[in-house]
């Protein structure tokens, strides 16, 4: 019974390998357009760039869609954002000189300018946060360290509070007081005034103390 149940396994996998290899296959066969621009642009070899702006026109709006949508996408990140809306704007401009339409080229840049106007309102200030961090610290006598302080790109604030174990006292989990999570509350809102949401955690060796909202 164990032998044919372990035979069986080891069909399927076989199966699977074959699919994936097959899939892999397929897609190294037929790349799709956008892709070939960008092993193209990556090579910086500029006649294919334009052989493929010239014979494969038709196909480029979607594909410099389907580049912004990802750009400005949770997924993407700042890197990999200003990669692929350089490439987009690149096929964007190549696509309006062919066809003397900029409407797409303007699109690309439209939603570029939307992506940096946002990810300036999520940047933060590095002395604010370092001073921030300080006055954390001295609210905790020594005893509490900021391990995160970050801003995502919805605005939402993370501060991440690590507290000496033995602060808690010889066999005793250290214990957040309701008045000092509230001040830390306080110092971080007067300190970053346009954070409207967040949260900051305390925890001790892996062990959760406390989390209030930033709200």
């Amino acid at each position: 019974m164990n032998n044919s149940r372990r035979l069986f396994q080891n069909a399927i996998l076989l199966l699977l390998s074959l699919s994936l290899f097959t899939t892999y296959a397929a897609a190294q066969k037929n790349p799709s357009v956008g892709n070939l621009f960008i092993n193209a642009y990556e090579k910086k070899d500029e006649a294919a760039m334009k052989k493929l702006i010239e014979t494969r026109t038709k196909e480029f709006p979607a594909e410099v869609q389907a580049m912004v949508e990802y750009s400005m996408s949770p997924k993407a990140g700042k890197q990999e954002q200003d990669f692929l809306f350089g490439v987009a704007g690149l096929i964007a401009n190549m696509y309006g000189e062919q066809t003397g339409d900029m409407r797409l080229f303007e699109a690309v840049k439209a939603n570029y300018s939307s992506v940096l106007k946002k990810r300036k309102a999520t940047t933060l200030d590095p002395n604010v946060v370092s001073a921030l961090k300080k006055k954390i610290a001295a609210l905790g006598g020594g005893d509490w360290r900021v391990n995160m302080f970050r801003l995502d790109q919805s605005g939402v604030l993370t501060v991440e509070i690590d507290v000496r174990e033995s602060s808690g006292g010889a066999g005793f989990t250290p214990r957040i007081e309701f008045k000092k999570s509230n001040e830390a509350r306080d110092i971080i809102k007067a300190g970053l005034p346009a954070v409207k949401k967040g949260k900051i955690s305390w925890s001790s060796m892996g062990i959760g103390l406390k989390t209030v909202f930033i709200e």
